[in-house]
């Protein structure tokens, strides 16, 4: 909220803050254009369905850039770097 001045004097005004409605996140190394507010499971079908049912059978996992392990229901933010691993 923000002040702003009239003729009566000075009134609150409401306004929304400039936020982009597309986030773009990295899914082992190819961009993937997402909604904001959508999540690791998203990104992976987005990327590669089959790839998502891999994850959710416990074939593959899913790690950020700093190698931390990142659930399915994990929020992205723009730029995130998400890589996905063949576990044993």
């Amino acid at each position: 909220m923000c002040m702003r001045r009239s003729k009566g004097g000075f009134q609150w005004e409401r306004q929304m803050p400039d936020v982009k409605e597309n986030i773009n996140v990295y899914v082992n190394g190819q961009k993937i254009d997402l909604y904001r507010g959508m999540k690791v499971k998203h990104a992976l079908m987005a990327y590669d369905q089959s790839l998502y049912k891999a994850v959710l059978a416990g074939e593959v996992r899913v790690e950020d850039e700093n190698g931390f392990f990142l659930g399915l229901e994990g929020h992205l933010a723009d730029g995130a770097k998400i890589f996905t691993i063949a576990t044993a």
